[in-house]
């Protein structure tokens, strides 16, 4: 790095020779003090143009703004100088401050919107990583409160037990901590914020399989047992509606319900008994309107999503049904010529539910009890992969798979291998 002096100001300007180099080449100028002052006085006029807050003059003729401050309960602190020239000399000199020794916060944003601008992230991970760590660090938690070059193996230690115990974290939701600190601290590294070796770090850190919070799973919620799919599918076949026939469709498929939201009628192919599975709907927050966006993304969830999906024949008959319904819209489920959105058959299903007198269950729970029925089924292993569009059957087995049976079959079952 070549250190630069501001013979007018006497402040500390950095600039990379490439930097430097680069600049000459653009502005065919060979003198290397004036390229210095034209570069120092471009990047401090883009430190005053990302600055968050107004600049002020009041009525006793001082100059006012409000700068960040992690230490503060307000998250800003105001400061005043007698000049326009200081408070923006005070302005750059915080950006700078925070470019050379910035906390983990800001080490964290660069992360993620790196990522996302890099397309290595869609914006729903992107929103995802936002609200865990808003979630993890707040603002009073000792890691927040130091610069991130001065966080040690120990302070990250303490941090992360603590989280866990505080927060009750189970061992899944503690994999999202640990994939924030893993990429922020890797990302820091890279960019010379620390020397902290996150990988030797992890490597050698013990945490007991009993300080996660053990999840109280209801087995019973979890998937439809054999008596109320037919007492679910009955009742959505005698009201017949658009929402109605897709729950209904979801049951015969196993589709993930962001999958059948995105349905168009050119995916089905019904002489080759199949639907062509090629993209889904996702909702996220943009974090520039700070709207909520619902929209179809043109690719499936995970690379694996993207399949021809073998439909029985009582699915074609659904989907008749369902074409007559609406016979001229783009999308297979809409209403007045609108998609109808995911949380709609959420909505609808527990609506069902609610009428039926039994426990709520989320579309999910139709997809966890179409693979349990494959399963149970004894279908090949490669064939139930391949219509949930999963990458390996032991992830089917591990989240999906539930007994589906009552308790009078699972005693005539236990009655029955008992008796042999």
């Amino acid at each position: 790095m070549k250190m630069a002096t501001d013979i007018n100001s006497n402040n500390i300007t950095f600039i990379s020779n490439d930097a430097m180099l680069h600049y000459i080449v653009q502005h065919d100028n060979i003198d290397i003090v004036g390229v210095r002052n034209d570069m120092e006085r471009e990047m401090n006029n883009s430190y005053l143009e990302q600055h968050n807050h107004n600049v002020w003059r009041g009525n006793d003729g001082k100059w006012r703004t409000y700068i960040d401050d992690e230490t503060n309960p307000r998250g800003y602190v105001l400061k005043v100088r007698t000049t326009q020239k200081a408070i923006e000399d005070l302005i750059i000199k915080h950006y700078k401050d925070k470019e050379l020794d910035p906390f983990i916060d800001q080490v964290f944003h660069e992360w993620n919107n790196q990522r996302l601008s890099y397309g290595e992230i869609s914006n729903q991970s992107y929103n995802r990583y936002m609200n865990d760590f808003k979630r993890f660090f707040p603002k009073n938690c000792s890691l927040m409160k130091k610069k991130f070059s001065e966080i040690n193996e120990n302070d990250l230690e303490a941090f992360i037990k603590e989280t866990i115990h505080e927060k009750n974290l189970t061992s899944k939701t503690y994999s999202g901590l640990r994939t924030i600190i893993i990429g922020t601290f890797k990302y820091g590294k890279s960019k010379h914020f620390t020397n902290l070796s996150i990988t030797t770090f992890f490597g050698d850190l013990e945490l007991s399989k009993r300080a996660f919070t053990k999840k109280v799973v209801d087995k019973e919620s979890e998937i439809f047992n054999e008596d109320e799919i037919n007492l679910v599918k009955k009742y959505l076949h005698k009201r017949g509606t658009i929402r109605d026939l897709g729950i209904l469709l979801a049951f015969e498929t196993g589709l993930r319900v962001g999958e059948l939201s995105a349905l168009k009628k050119e995916d089905i192919q019904k002489d080759k008994h199949c639907i062509h599975i090629q993209r889904t709907e996702i909702n996220y927050k943009d974090y520039v309107t700070n709207e909520r966006i619902c929209e179809i993304q043109n690719f499936p969830k995970t690379d694996a999503g993207d399949r021809y999906l073998f439909v029985p024949d009582t699915a074609l008959e659904l989907l008749d049904e369902i074409l007559s319904l609406n016979p001229n819209s783009e999308y297979l489920f809409s209403e007045k010529g609108k998609r109808i959105r995911s949380n709609a058959f959420n909505r609808r299903l527990t609506r069902a539910c609610d009428d039926l007198h039994i426990k709520h269950r989320s579309m999910h729970k139709v997809r966890k009890t179409y693979a349990t029925a494959l399963i149970d089924a004894k279908v090949d292993e490669s064939t139930i992969t391949e219509q949930l569009g999963h990458t390996d059957i032991a992830t089917t087995k591990r989240f999906y798979y539930r007994s589906n049976k009552n308790n009078n079959t699972k005693l005539m079952q236990i009655n029955q291998a008992l008796s042999c």
